[in-house]
């Protein structure tokens, strides 16, 4: 019997620092971002207020993915990876939102990648 209460209280310890373990890296890869509620938004697929959860490490960008950007003033933009360049992987971003302006690779040119704080996963209205 007291073997059995070992593994038990054994199996209960790894479970619970399996569960810290994964806890942690959720909360060390992702971020829950919401975005202005008094302002535009670049990307039409998100609304002002909207809630993004943003992968900080993604592995691959593509066409089509929102990402957020450091800017070379320090500020963070939302915008859309139009092309990604094979040799460096720097990215070309345009603002999909005609009357809400945006970064512009038009204006700022290729992005380096290491600029991308993240790639939006979801999103959800509050």
């Amino acid at each position: 019997m007291t073997s059995q209460r070992a593994i038990l209280r054994a199996l209960r310890r790894i479970t619970t620092l399996i569960a810290v373990l994964g806890l942690a890296y959720l909360v060390l890869r992702f971020d829950l971002v919401r975005l202005p509620s008094d302002r535009c938004s670049p990307v039409t697929r998100f609304a002002p207020g909207d809630r993004l959860v943003v992968d900080g490490r993604p592995s691959r960008l593509g066409r089509g993915d929102a990402v957020l950007v450091m800017t070379r003033s320090g500020r963070i933009e939302l915008t859309l990876v139009e092309a990604v360049r094979e040799e460096d992987g720097a990215l070309w971003c345009e603002p999909d939102a005609r009357d809400c302006p945006g970064l512009s690779s038009a204006d700022a040119g290729w992005i380096d990648r290491r600029a991308v704080q993240g790639r939006v996963l979801l999103t959800w209205d509050y």
